[in-house]
């Protein structure tokens, strides 16, 4: 694969400023104010210990919990009994931490002082993302080593954080079972009392809703750890948090590779690696949401530096994402239509048909090779299907619900419930349909142009935007959306901000001292960090 000749196509009329080096880019406004320029004095060095010491903060938060006054404190530490063993199990196994008594537990913080000690963490962590970020297309240049620090000491961090939530003790059992030989898209968790995982679940009544390149992974990492939850959870968390640092150099390679810019590839990795939802969600809490997105990022990436040669190895690497959680399938369709890019060339529509037969063949192999030792008949995929309306978490509807059910009776917050849980799933879905078929009218208008290195490069910017827009409303929007879903659209976001920035022109670079930001940008941050704090913070009981 020619990837200097594929990267020139897709950016030939940005060569020059692209291929400017560093040292001739202003990076400085002119009219300064020294507020601005004392944020650039400090350097790198004041975010990456304050989204260390956040981190730090909220494990020690965390470990507060009184685990023997029932359901009093945040609804994540103490809303079931499970819940309270998970946080029992960490404060156990922390013994050797400061603040551990003799009896295993740690000193007790009220529920307040805990709400507000993680409200005050994640408000650091993004602040801190934004610092980093904001330096990173102002600041002198470093190499990427250095932006990785604080990032890399708060993934250490948070692998002592308490693993509030129950789904990486799913993934350990599941896989558990099928290290035995037990099916999990067969038999629930809770056909195995005698399992010590299961007392850290808390949906012990479903088979296997992940899937089965995950599965099979769960069954690969526990059939060398073993059922030891302790253990495993830590071997989770280190996997996990590898894999989002590696997913912050994809991205960084991605924008290198796109931009030919140390800055914009440098701010691209930032704004993935500095992310706290992906910090917390995944050394914190062993989400495998990372893992789903680095390969569906290796597969546009494929696709747009190999161009439609390379479709197919993208399509197989997006299939094998979906096969952990489903919710890239919608990618499949995005790089689908971008063979019709080659409409009019030899072969025409034929030869675009043909490779849609053969892309399709290639999706069904790879499906029907992972689900091979699991296949049970179509109830195998019964709870992936129940997935999106077994609970309602969004605080953008959440919060809302509670204020209604408050105010008016509870038919009335009831009614509410229902129409924003179809309501936002016809919304998501509408969105998603009308992105790809913008897409393809575009592919296809692209499809006249008279050379193949214009159709690629005008490619690009569209299938970023769909990307982006897709992850974005499967994560925001449905009713049952969690911090970890929070993660998907920012590594779209990353890319299609570095890109935007590279189209800027020399003049409007030479008079801000930076490319310009898109306007909805610093509010997506915003809405993320607020969404965040609303949902970690929730309290059961004073």
């Amino acid at each position: 694969m020619n990837v200097e000749m594929s990267i020139e196509q897709v950016a030939a009329d940005q060569q020059l400023e692209r291929d400017a080096p560093a040292s001739t880019m202003p990076t400085m406004i002119e009219d300064e104010t020294p507020y601005l320029r004392w944020f650039e004095r400090v350097g790198l060095w004041v975010p990456s210990v304050l989204i260390a010491l956040s981190s730090l903060i909220m494990v020690y938060a965390y470990l507060g919990t009184p685990v023997l006054d029932g359901n009093r404190g945040l609804t994540n530490l103490t809303e079931s009994f499970g819940a309270l063993e998970r946080v029992a199990l960490w404060q156990r196994a922390l013994w050797w931490l400061p603040g551990s008594q003799d009896d295993g537990r740690f000193f007790e913080l009220a529920p307040g002082v805990i709400a507000w000690s993680v409200r005050f963490s994640f408000v650091m962590m993004f602040v801190s993302q934004a610092w980093a970020f904001w330096l990173s297309r102002r600041g002198p240049a470093r190499p990427l080593w250095q932006w990785l620090v604080g990032p890399v000491v708060a993934h250490v961090v948070m692998l002592l954080l308490v693993p509030t939530n129950a789904d990486v003790f799913f993934y350990e059992m599941s896989g558990d079972l099928a290290a035995n030989g037990i099916n999990p898209y067969v038999s629930p968790l809770m056909a195995f009392p005698d399992n010590p995982l299961l007392a850290y679940n808390h949906w012990v009544e479903m088979t296997a809703v992940y899937g089965p390149v995950w599965t099979l992974a769960n069954s690969a990492i526990m059939g060398i750890v073993g059922p030891d939850p302790v253990m495993a959870t830590v071997v989770y968390k280190v996997l996990l948090g590898a894999v989002a640092m590696a997913l912050a150099g994809l991205v960084y390679w991605f924008a290198r590779t796109l931009t030919k810019s140390q800055p914009l590839a440098v701010g691209a990795a930032v704004l993935v690696a500095w992310q706290p939802n992906m910090i917390v969600e995944s050394t914190g809490q062993a989400h495998n949401d990372p893992l789903m997105l680095l390969l569906s990022t290796g597969g546009i990436f494929l696709a747009v530096v190999g161009g439609t040669r390379a479709i197919r190895g993208g399509l197989v690497l997006i299939t094998l994402s979906a096969l952990v959680k489903y919710v890239t399938l919608p990618l499949l369709g995005l790089l689908g239509l971008v063979r019709l890019l080659d409409r009019r060339r030899d072969g025409g529509m034929r030869r675009v048909v043909g490779s849609w037969v053969l892309d399709g063949v290639a999706i069904v192999a790879v499906v029907a090779a992972a689900f091979a030792p699991f296949w049970a008949g179509f109830g195998t995929l019964t709870e992936m299907f129940l997935e999106p309306g077994r609970l309602y978490t969004n605080p953008l509807w959440f919060d809302p619900y509670l204020v209604l059910e408050w105010l008016f009776p509870n038919r009335v917050s009831r009614i509410f419930a229902d129409v924003t849980r179809v309501g936002m799933q016809l919304v998501t879905v509408g969105i998603i349909i009308v992105v790809v078929i913008r897409f393809g009218q575009t592919m296809w208008n692209l499809g006249v142009r008279p050379t193949d290195a214009e159709r690629r490069r005008n490619s690009v910017r569209p299938l970023l935007v769909g990307w982006a827009v897709i992850l974005t409303a499967l994560a925001l929007l449905p009713v049952n959306s969690h911090p970890w879903y929070w993660t998907w659209p920012i590594v779209p976001i990353a890319m299609l901000v570095a890109f935007e920035a590279q189209s800027e022109t020399s003049s409007a670079t030479i008079k801000t001292g930076a490319p310009a930001l898109p306007r909805w940008f610093w509010g997506y941050l915003v809405l993320t960090g607020v969404m965040s704090v609303a949902y970690h913070t929730r309290i059961v009981h004073l």
